[in-house]
Order: structure tokens, then sequence, then C-alpha cells
């Protein structure tokens, strides 16, 4: 079982996949987990939030592949209206 798996939380979801992304060569089916266990758009906007405090994250994103989660209009008008408390979401 993954650590994903055994995360009780959306934020922990999120570390876990922040560290793997940060960390790992290659990604394997426990950073799956991180986006599959119900939760997985609440994920992807703790990791969007958490660009806005570590700009290395944001290079990671890109360069890994998930570069469009960073887009503004991702989430469309679901994320506009649930926007990061007032933040704007970092530009690409």
């Amino acid at each position: 079982m993954s650590a994903a798996v055994r995360a009780k939380s959306t934020r922990s979801r999120a570390t876990i996949a922040i560290r793997m992304l940060k960390t790992q060569k290659s990604l394997s089916r426990s950073f799956d987990d991180c986006l599959e266990m119900g939760d997985g758009s609440e994920v992807v906007r703790e990791i969007r939030r958490r660009t806005l405090e570590d700009p290395s994250l944001v290079e990671v994103l890109n360069r890994r592949g998930f570069g469009y989660w960073l887009k503004p209009d991702y989430f469309g008008e679901e994320f506009k209206q649930q926007n990061l408390g007032g933040v704007q979401p970092p530009s690409v």
C-alpha cells in the first residue's frame, strides 16, 4: 500500500506528490495514487497553491510535463469561483 493510499488528507497527498515530482527520476503508480483517491482536483489545487511560495515547484512541474496544471483556465469556471482565497494562480 503506497503512502498516498495511507494518507488521511488532501494536503498529505499533495506533499507526497510534490516530493515524488522533485526527487524521483520516473513517476510510478504511487504518484498516480496521489491523484486517484477521490480528491485529485483538490490535490492539484493544493500543488498549485504551493507554487506561489515555491518557484522551484513551477520549474519541476514544467519539466515533468505538468505545466498545464498552472494554466489559469485549467479548472475553468470552477477554479475561478474557488480561487485560492482571492490569490491569483501563477501565470505560465
